[in-house]
């Protein structure tokens, strides 16, 4: 039987900053450049961090174009170049001198934007995390709060990188503590990295703690982190608050005896069943955590399913309940009904399993829109929003007869790119098809 206070490594988030586009172009060899080479070869420098010649390029520029540098990126309509000056390429590859020049001497815009609305801040968090650098570009008014055009913001970044000085200087810069990307906060990451300093710096800087869907209390447990669990719940995080399950029914299923002893003794009820109705000590004995049912099985109402109301029969009850799922579901011609066994292992509550057989399901019957609808939650216990939402838009676009209200609830945060609310409008439609 597995152990049930071994401790898996922290997971990665699930959310990612978009990669950073580097374009440097292709310039010729010509001894007459057009203007798209000239740029494509100071970006090069910049990046570098050649500072006499980024300075020789941007005077030849200036007396052969008659433009400025900002006004010759933003001239450039290759794809290659997504409109990312020379500050953008230095700050990403940590280059304090060059950026130094390229603020002071030339001038240029701390805060201009590429197509992605990526600015020059971004791009040093996220390229070379040089503090030097975000320092130096803050101090010259660059925009803590400018978000990019997938809403993430430059803390966003910080935290997924867990870079905590970065993070603070922002913070001490004006930078907003809970700002939402794809529904999550930048706590919300920290404690799903399970970065127990960052939470307890986010938390001092009054990041909120009491989210409902996507609540950090649940990302600290998905991130291994007991400390940063334990800083939450007294930061007033609540404890029988989550969709589409309690943090408590989350750390019994993963077997994290630690964190439901901790959860319990800040007041978690151990009686509030998951969406499949099944309480945390049953979820615990089906998934082979003594240690867990031990703990939990004092504090837990008798459940009248289970004719043995004991450790050993919760314990037996369950080996039954998993002995009845772990054998392939056929159809009548003996061939496997990945739809019926994905809900089997839907609601034993592994729903990365679930997804993978909805999907095998579909390339057989590619019209049934129920598997939409099932994949559709699978993807949002799961944490993939945006994948939720275009299974959600599917399932409805094949499924007329889905609530009118609740769809509308839902396309109008389409409209504004609320995912995690989303899911959670069209969840009662979808829900109709289990």
């Amino acid at each position: 039987m597995a152990s049930s206070s071994g401790r898996p490594s922290p997971v990665q988030p699930r959310v990612r900053p978009s990669p950073l586009e580097l374009g440097f172009g292709n310039p010729s060899a010509s001894h007459n450049p057009s203007i798209e080479d000239r740029v494509a070869l100071l970006l090069r420098a910049s990046h570098d961090g050649y500072v006499p010649k980024i300075k020789t390029l941007a005077k030849r520029l200036k007396e052969h174009a008659g433009m400025s540098v900002d006004e010759a990126v933003r001239w450039v309509q290759a794809p290659w170049s997504k409109r990312h000056g020379p500050l953008h390429m230095a700050a990403a590859a940590g280059k304090f001198k060059a950026c130094k020049y390229l603020i002071k001497d030339l001038g240029l815009d701390v805060n201009a934007t590429g197509t992605d609305g990526a600015t020059p801040l971004v791009f040093a968090i996220h390229g070379s995390g040089s503090l030097a650098v975000v320092r130096l570009l803050l101090d010259h008014d660059a925009n803590p709060n400018r978000a990019d055009i997938y809403g993430s913001y430059p803390l966003h970044i910080a935290a997924i990188r867990g870079y905590y000085e970065i993070s603070e200087l922002l913070l001490s810069k004006g930078a907003y503590a809970d700002p939402q990307w794809k529904s999550k906060s930048p706590l919300y990451i920290a404690a799903q990295c399970g970065n127990a300093r960052m939470v307890e710096l986010l938390l001092h800087h009054d990041a909120e703690p009491k989210h409902v869907v996507y609540t950090p209390l649940k990302a600290a447990i998905s991130g291994r982190s007991l400390i940063g669990l334990e800083l939450l719940i007294k930061a007033g995080a609540p404890v029988n608050i989550g969709l589409p399950e309690t943090p408590l029914v989350e750390a019994a299923a993963a077997g994290l005896t630690d964190f439901v002893k901790c959860l319990l003794k800040a007041g978690a009820n151990a009686n509030i069943p998951d969406d499949n109705g099944r309480v945390a000590v049953e979820i615990a004995a089906i998934q082979g955590w003594q240690e867990c049912v031990e703990v939990l099985f004092p504090v837990t109402a008798p459940l009248a399913r289970v004719a043995d109301w004991s450790i050993d029969g919760l314990l037996q009850y369950a080996r039954s309940i998993s002995s009845k799922t772990q054998h392939p579901v056929l159809h009548e011609d003996h061939e496997p009904d990945y739809e019926a066994e994905g809900d089997a292992t839907f609601c034993r509550r592994d729903y990365s399993h679930a997804s993978n057989l909805y999907t095998m399901a579909m390339e057989i019957d590619p019209d049934n829109s129920t598997l939409y609808a099932k994949r559709s939650l699978c993807f949002l216990y799961t944490g993939y929003e945006g994948e939720a939402l275009e299974d959600a838009t599917t399932y409805k676009d094949m499924h007329p007869n889905l609530s009118k209200s609740c769809y509308e609830q839902g396309a109008a945060l389409i409209l504004v790119k609320e995912y995690g609310r989303t899911c959670e409008a069209l969840l009662p439609g979808l829900i109709s098809d289990f």
